[in-house]
């Protein structure tokens, strides 16, 4: 099988060269530990190698992720937009404000409809190979039935399987919570879990990365310690 790579210094060799194709991976930590940083880091040296990316924002604007990966990485994300080896699509949820007499379900099913709709019509305009959303944290807020979550992200998930992409999907672990997203639902349905964490080390903080989980792929399980430098994220070799 030929593997997707990250392209992620260090990365790959933790989980058997890389990715399972069309394979979509939770990308999970608390604030801070470098989610958005691993995720830009995936879909610029993806284009950079020839496989177009979408990079999907549901709280940011799309000046304000340029502007991230310029001043942290140095990375020109609107030179790859001009080559047309990526997209940035902004869609934050704008759910009406009178709801009185819309059913919740309904309002979910028109705000996910259109997102994959919008993906989807990237995806084809320029032949994308990778998806990232950022974050869905935002739709398991607002979804207060785990039942209709469960039902919007694995639509969300198959849809993305079904365009042929190798996604990631960007969760937040709630600071006094002990799961792996907010509605503790997102977790069962993906095909892979990077769990990112800013922890104490000695006299100082450092960045972990743990694979929690990963289908079809003999992975890593150590806790692997990663900095970000300027030519994106790096993982470090335990000693």
């Amino acid at each position: 099988m030929n593997k997707v790579r990250t392209y992620i210094s260090g990365f790959d060799e933790l989980i058997e060269g890389g990715l399972i194709p069309n394979s979509t991976t939770l990308i999970t930590g608390k604030t801070g530990t470098g989610k958005s940083s691993f995720c830009i880091s995936f879909i610029y040296y993806g284009a950079k190698n020839g496989e177009p990316g979408i990079y999907v924002l549901t709280e940011e604007t799309a000046k304000s992720i340029r502007e991230e990966s310029k001043t942290v990485f140095g990375f020109d994300l609107k030179e790859l937009e001009d080559q047309n080896l990526l997209k940035i699509l902004a869609i934050k949820p704008e759910f009406p404000s009178q709801t009185s007499g819309i059913e919740e379900p309904k309002i979910l099913k028109i705000y996910i409809y259109d997102l994959v709709d919008q993906i989807s019509e990237l995806v084809n305009k320029i032949n994308a190979k990778r998806v990232v959303v950022d974050s869905v944290s935002i739709l398991e807020l607002f979804v207060k039935d785990k039942y209709l979550g469960r039902i919007a992200i694995a639509y969300l998930i198959n849809s993305l399987k079904e365009l042929g992409v190798t996604s990631f999907l960007v969760g937040t672990i709630p600071e006094s919570g002990g799961g792996l997203s907010t509605l503790g639902i997102i977790e069962f349905l993906v095909d892979g879990i990077i769990k990112l964490e800013f922890v104490p080390i000695a006299e100082e903080f450092k960045r972990t990365l743990t694979i929690r989980k990963m289908r079809q792929v003999n992975h890593s399980t150590l806790i692997h310690p990663f900095e970000i430098t300027r030519e994106g994220i790096k993982i470090l070799e335990i000693k």
